[in-house]
């Protein structure tokens, strides 16, 4: 191998794959990146096994050939450059990089014994085109709800389902104590039955997406799904097992209904939260005809109140909640908008909703 690169791009490729790399895995071969060079671009590749990301620079290329080399060491090598461009030169198992004085001699191993990308498993289910923003936003307003016990499998991703309208998808997620649930527009559906798209995965997604313009296309199959970004190829393992019938927790319209500012709302919570509790965060929502106050108390620390200004109807209530479900979803929200929160009890789940019709996030309550 024997390419010049221009040092940004390969910058960026590499800083990505970052994310995806396992720099403790056990399989000390998947510490390191791929990489080919071929007519006129260098392919980088690296994978821990459940995601696997393949990016394409533009390159100059004088003889092509492949090398497998830390992918954590070659990119700090190429982040303190200071030049424009880097060459790249395969040496046996090594890799020499060089720019203006610097020279490195990174020791590889042999490429064929690395799995690189992963062929397609099985046949495509499903294919999809979406706008990237779209599904940067999905991502965004979904991601934060997907559980971190692993012992729940089936709800350490998000599932991928068929929207409310034919054209649209559906993103779902949960981790049994709040719900966000986002449709948007699509070319294609999405698989008969659904699919769940691992945490990680969508994560190295979203930072693909960063930067992204036009359409990303994704396609499913029955243990895979596979999303072309531009230049960068990302495929990653479906999580096993049924996802719940989340329609099911998906309350009917309130009896109480408030609605207030956003970032009235979430200042508040913010404020009061500080005293709560540090493993279940309370706090209190009381409604009062046009106030709604926000409490908390800690007897190891104190209380806390503040009353926010808010448009309301249906009654009055007490409830209570966890304060990080609550910062989570607001935090979503676009600053200066409106937010509605609609409750039917102090036992039922609570539905939450901004100011885009296709986004809804539902929360339970607890006792305080």
């Amino acid at each position: 191998m024997d390419v010049t690169v221009e040092r940004d791009p390969l910058f960026r490729a590499l800083s990505r794959l970052q994310g995806v790399v396992d720099k403790r895995h056990t399989m000390a071969i998947l510490t390191n990146a791929v990489l080919t060079a071929e007519a006129g671009h260098l392919s980088i590749v690296g994978t821990d096994l459940e995601v696997s990301l393949e990016q394409r620079v533009p390159a100059t290329v004088r003889a092509g050939g492949t090398a497998a080399v830390s992918a954590r060491a070659l990119f700090e090598i190429v982040r303190e450059s200071a030049e424009d461009e880097v060459q790249l030169n395969s040496d046996d198992h090594a890799l020499v990089v060089v720019y203006g004085s610097s020279r490195f001699r990174l020791m590889g191993v042999d490429p064929g014994e690395h799995p690189g990308m992963p062929e397609p498993g099985g046949e495509a289910l499903a294919e999809i085109e979406i706008d990237a923003g779209d599904l940067a936003e999905m991502i965004r307003k979904t991601l934060f709800s997907v559980s971190t016990d692993d012992t729940r499998t089936n709800l350490t991703g998000v599932y991928l389902d068929r929207g409310s309208e034919d054209g649209q998808i559906r993103f779902v997620a949960t981790d049994g104590h709040r719900l966000a649930m986002i449709d948007r527009p699509a070319s294609g559906a999405a698989p008969a039955g659904g699919a769940i798209l691992p945490r990680k995965g969508l994560a190295e997604l979203g930072k693909l997406l960063a930067d992204a313009v036009g359409n990303v296309r994704i396609v499913t199959s029955s243990s895979e799904a596979v999303a072309t970004v531009g230049d960068a190829r990302l495929s990653m393992r479906l999580v096993e097992g049924s996802f719940p019938d989340y329609q099911k927790v998906i309350p009917e319209k309130g009896g109480v209904r408030i609605e207030a500012e956003r970032d009235a709302l979430l200042g508040s919570l913010r404020r009061v939260s500080i005293v709560s509790s540090e493993r279940i965060r309370g706090v209190r929502l009381r409604l009062r005809e046009g106030t709604l106050e926000v409490s908390a108390s800690n007897p190891d620390l104190g209380e806390a109140s503040e009353e926010i200004t808010v448009e309301s109807e249906g009654g009055e209530i007490e409830v209570g909640f966890n304060a990080r479900y609550l910062l989570d979803v607001l935090a979503v929200f676009p600053e200066s908008s409106k937010v509605t929160v609609e409750l039917g009890d102090e036992l039922g789940p609570g539905l939450v909703r901004g100011e885009d019709p296709g986004y809804r996030y539902v929360v339970m309550p607890m006792r305080i």
